[in-house]
């Protein structure tokens, strides 16, 4: 995951919140804090269809690195680098754009980081800890589809966009860039990206691809039909629902706001029963639906 790229996207939602009306009531929530901060210095490289520097968006060097290992980073980038990209992302932007961005690429990319940080104190760090926990359940669940039936047959269902073919992954974009990947290539899931991809080929960072998560604990709970309540109970339904994704005990006691003592409970009943199962790595327990548990939730599910 990588928490100064989500701070990012959300800039660039901000731009166009029409785009996206699933954010319509988390972002009127936010308005009276997002509508005092100057991100003038990153929206400029929002506008839709410019060149956003790849040096606002430092790969990730672990699976959960921190907003301040991003900053770093960003800081880090070689400055004729951030230039080119700045001259990239200056073309075709008209005369006073382009000279704000080059007369000084060193002060436009403190400034940029300056305004990342603002929207991230005040916006995304409080959050954090939910957008964290909804992240790391997505990577736990295409790590579990990728262990079953490789990554072949998972790249698409990223994003219609992208695929694979023979040892080459491709994103279908406007812009034709061919990157070997000597290190490896990382997939980033964006709680604020929906309808595209994005992707990270600067050769200062290991290339990347960051798809849309579903973020669905955020945006909305775990819709259940209410037959399946009366034949489990509200609790125990819901859980069920949510394991759609596979989810470790903590995240469940707090996605259905229970104890983790009942929500061990419940889980332990739905266990019994079949239609969940549980692995544990060390001292952490995740939960996924069994064959039984899918079966019991699509047979429940409302028939248009």
């Amino acid at each position: 995951m990588s928490p100064i790229h989500e701070v990012g996207s959300l800039a660039r939602l901000l731009t166009e919140p029409q785009r996206h009306p699933v954010f319509h009531p988390w972002l009127r929530r936010r308005q009276h804090l997002i509508a005092r901060l100057d991100l003038r210095a990153l929206t400029v490289f929002m506008a839709d269809g410019a060149y956003r520097p790849d040096f606002l968006d430092p790969s990730p060097r672990s699976s959960e690195p921190t907003f301040e290992e991003g900053m770093r980073d960003l800081l880090a980038a070689p400055l004729d680098r951030a230039s080119a990209e700045l001259a990239d992302a200056a073309a075709g932007r008209g005369a006073d754009v382009a000279r704000r961005l080059l007369d000084d690429p060193d002060r436009v990319r403190s400034e940029a980081a300056d305004a990342l940080r603002r929207l991230w104190e005040a916006v995304v760090e409080p959050e954090w800890p939910s957008m964290r926990q909804a992240l790391r359940a997505e990577m736990l669940d295409r790590a579990l589809q990728v262990n079953r039936e490789g990554l072949r047959a998972i790249l698409p269902r990223l994003h219609p966009s992208a695929g694979y073919g023979g040892d080459t992954v491709d994103v279908a974009k406007a812009v034709d860039i061919d990157v070997d990947c000597p290190h490896g290539l990382v997939l980033v899931p964006s709680l604020f990206i929906t309808d595209r991809v994005q992707c990270t080929t600067s050769d200062h960072w290991t290339p990347a691809i960051y798809y849309p998560a579903s973020g669905r604990y955020l945006w909305s709970t775990p819709v259940t039909p209410r037959s399946l309540d009366r034949l489990l109970g509200a609790t125990r339904s819901r859980i069920l629902a949510a394991l759609t994704t596979p989810l470790r005990t903590t995240a469940v006691a707090g996605l259905v706001g229970v104890t983790l003592p009942t929500a061990s409970e419940h889980l332990t009943i739905l266990r019994d029963a079949g239609l969940i199962d549980s692995s544990r790595t060390g001292r952490t327990v995740t939960h996924e639906l069994t064959p039984a548990g899918h079966a019991l939730l699509d047979a429940a599910a409302p028939r248009l």
